[in-house]
């Protein structure tokens, strides 16, 4: 008798899904590129392939939008600084 498998079921997620799972979970203070980092990796955990540059741009927009409801603070000296307010 073969023997049967077992595959490990990996939840699939999109880039701006992920991207939008770390800005919820944010606590504290970070950075553009850490967040957008943590979301390709969410990404690649999934079985995506990495992008971290398509990551970049999904969490720049997101980052924005986020900070016109108030929900996130965004400083630009170099790099993006986001600090979460609520």
């Amino acid at each position: 008798m073969a023997k049967k498998q077992t595959t490990e079921k990996v939840e699939k997620i999109t880039r701006p899904s992920a991207v939008n799972r770390v800005i919820g979970e944010l606590d504290g203070k970070s950075t553009l590129g850490e967040l957008a980092a943590m979301a390709d990796a969410l990404v690649v955990a999934g079985g995506g392939d990495s992008n971290l540059r398509a990551s970049i741009h999904y969490t720049k927009r997101a980052l924005e939008t986020a900070a016109s409801l108030g929900s996130v603070k965004l400083t630009k000296p170099t790099d993006t600084l986001v600090e979460k307010l609520k």
